[in-house]
């Protein structure tokens, strides 16, 4: 039926891998800028406050599902205290938000956790849902502030997580299946990888490692990763076109 079947093998694999990369990459690309987002909503204007290290969103919600977002917060002071929260999430709108003020005392060495539920009704421009945690300071406690953006969807199937986890799973064995094709491929035909292979096959664990990142919360490196792999990409459409 084919010609060169050993080509042909090769080639499905190409397809096959940059298949899966493209559709990590897209993924990535959608969580990486609803985490941007909610990182310039309602930013904090005190300039000292820390990184709000226990802050955890879903990454993705779909159709009417309702998420969950929580905060740990702890008392290392050697006294009882008094924390403030100020929760703000968009609602509809970015210059429009839900706006909760929680105080919880809490025991030397104590710690609790906090929760609050989001919906799509809160995503602004109906894609994503941006939260914003402000930390009051109280000495010897420095202020803290954290966010983070989770993107809406309205697919006919599955919950957030269960999207999640079906599209990075489809992701990685695209680009793990396309690579045995395309290495099996090259070596049945008895050629020999050449710069833009290895270049492109470098795609596939920057566009994993982009997807890790991204799951993480860290949009910078996850958008650093993204920006590499959009130029191997470039590079390699270049190099076929000349």
């Amino acid at each position: 039926m084919f010609e060169n079947p050993k080509r042909w093998h090769r080639r499905l694999g190409l397809y096959i891998f940059f298949a899966g990369a493209l559709l990590g990459m897209f993924f990535t690309a959608m969580i990486t800028w609803a985490d941007f987002e909610a990182s310039l909503f309602d930013a904090p204007t005190d300039s000292s406050a820390l990184k709000l290290e226990s802050l955890r969103c879903p990454v993705l919600l779909n159709g009417e599902e309702m998420g969950t977002v929580t905060a740990t917060f702890e008392n290392t002071a050697d006294w009882a205290l008094r924390r403030t929260i100020d929760t703000h999430i968009s609602h509809g709108f970015v210059i429009l938000m839900r706006e909760e003020r929680t105080r919880i005392d809490l025991q030397p060495g104590e710690k609790r956790t906090l929760q609050w539920t989001i919906s799509p009704e809160d995503a602004a421009w109906g894609r994503f849902v941006l939260v914003r945690l402000h930390v009051q300071r109280i000495a010897p406690l420095p202020p803290r502030s954290g966010s983070c953006g989770v993107l809406v969807t309205n697919l006919p199937f599955g919950s957030g997580t269960q999207v999640t986890i079906a599209i990075i799973v489809i992701s990685v064995l695209l680009i793990i299946l396309g690579a045995i094709l395309w290495l099996r491929g090259t070596e049945a035909q008895r050629k020999d990888l050449r710069t833009v292979d290895y270049l492109a096959l470098a795609l596939g664990p920057i566009t994993l490692l982009a997807l890790i990142t991204s799951m993480l919360g860290n949009w910078f490196i996850s958008a650093i990763l993204l920006v590499l792999s959009v130029l191997i990409i470039v590079t390699i459409v270049t190099w076929v076109l000349s």
